[in-house]
C-alpha cells in the first residue's frame, strides 16, 4: 500500500526535468498522476519507470498562459478521475542573461518567449513570459484546482520554487527571481486563505540535475560539476527524485502540520553563489 492510493494528482511541466521526477515518486507512493505540457506526447513520460504507471496516469496538452485552456485541463481531470487531491505546480524556468534591459536574442530563443528584434521590447517580452511562467500561471492552476479540492474536503498544493527568490536578489535572473519570491509569498497567502480544507506549501530548489541543467548551466569543461558545486556544502546537485519526495511528504498525510511555508532543497547553499558560474555557459554561446 501506498501512501497516496487513491489519490488523483496533477503535476504541471511533466515532459521532461524535475517534472518528470516528481510525476514518478508520486506514482510510486500510489497516486493517480495526470501531467501537462505544451506539446503532445504519447504517455506521461515517468509512467514507464512504474509498475503499473502506465495505468494510472495521463499526459495532456495544456497551455498554462491561458487561463480558459486551464479551467478546461482541470474539468476534464476531474471529469476523467471524480476528483483532484493534489497539484505540483512545476512547470516554469528561464535562462539567466547578461543584461536585464538588453536580453540577447539567443537567450529569448532558449527561454521561449516571443521574438523581437528590438532590443526593448525583446527584454520587455522576456521578462513579462518569466512572470507569467512563475508566477501567474501556478497562480491560475491553484485557483481552479482549490474549487474541486474544496468539493473533496481536502486537497495539497505544492508549489516549486528556486532559490532565486531568496530576498537577497537574483543577478542575471531578475525577473525569474522575482516571480518566484512572488510564489514564496503566494503560498503563505493562500495558505492563510483556503485553511483548514487546503493546505499550500512550497519547495525553493537550489541545483537540481537535470538535462536542461547539464546542457545550458554547467560548463562544458566541467561536466561532473565538481567544480560548480564546490561552494555548495554537499557538493552536489539535487536530484529530481529527491524533490519528487520531497513532495510524497507534503501531500501523504504525514505533514498535514506543515501548511503555508518555502522549504529550501538547496544542499545548504548560500544565497548566490553560483550566479556567475551559471551565466557562464550561457556567455560562451554568446
Amino acid at each position: 500500500m501506498g501512501c497516496l492510493d487513491g489519490k488523483v494528482a496533477i503535476v504541471t511541466g511533466t515532459s521532461r526535468g524535475v517534472g518528470v521526477g516528481i510525476a514518478e515518486e508520486l506514482l510510486r507512493a500510489g497516486a493517480t498522476v495526470v501531467g501537462c505540457s505544451r506539446s503532445p506526447l504519447p504517455e506521461l513520460p515517468a509512467a514507464s519507470r512504474v509498475d503499473g504507471g502506465r495505468e494510472r496516469s495521463a499526459q495532456w496538452v495544456c497551455d498554462q498562459g491561458d487561463y480558459r485552456a486551464i479551467d478546461e485541463f482541470v474539468s476534464k481531470v476531474h471529469d476523467t478521475y471524480g476528483r483532484i487531491d493534489i497539484l505540483v505546480n512545476n512547470a516554469g524556468g528561464t535562462v539567466p542573461s547578461p543584461s536585464v534591459d538588453a536580453v540577447p536574442e539567443l537567450v529569448q530563443r532558449l527561454q521561449g518567449s516571443p521574438r523581437s528584434q528590438n532590443d526593448f521590447e525583446r527584454s520587455v517580452l522576456f521578462h513579462t513570459f518569466a512572470i507569467q511562467m512563475n508566477l501567474i500561471s501556478p497562480l491560475w492552476f491553484a485557483l481552479r484546482v482549490a474549487r474541486d479540492m474544496r468539493s473533496n474536503g481536502a486537497g495539497s498544493i505544492v508549489n516549486i520554487s528556486s532559490g532565486a527568490g531568496h530576498p537577497a536578489g537574483s543577478p542575471t535572473l531578475v525577473s525569474y527571481g522575482a516571480a518566484k519570491s512572488g510564489l514564496n509569498h503566494l503560498t503563505r497567502s493562500l495558505a492563510e486563505e483556503w485553511g483548514p480544507t487546503i493546505r499550500v506549501n512550497c519547495l525553493a530548489l537550489g541545483p537540481t540535475m537535470t538535462a536542461n541543467f547539464q546542457d545550458f548551466v554547467l560548463p562544458s569543461d566541467d561536466k561532473d560539476g565538481s567544480k560548480y558545486f564546490a561552494k555548495v556544502p554537499l557538493k552536489r546537485a539535487g536530484g529530481a527524485d529527491e524533490v519528487g519526495r520531497a513532495c510524497v511528504f507534503l501531500c501523504s498525510g504525514q505533514a498535514d502540520y506543515i501548511n503555508g511555508t518555502t522549504i529550501e532543497i538547496d544542499g545548504g547553499m548560500l544565497p548566490g553563489v553560483l550566479y556567475d558560474a551559471g551565466l557562464k555557459t550561457i556567455t560562451d554561446l554568446l
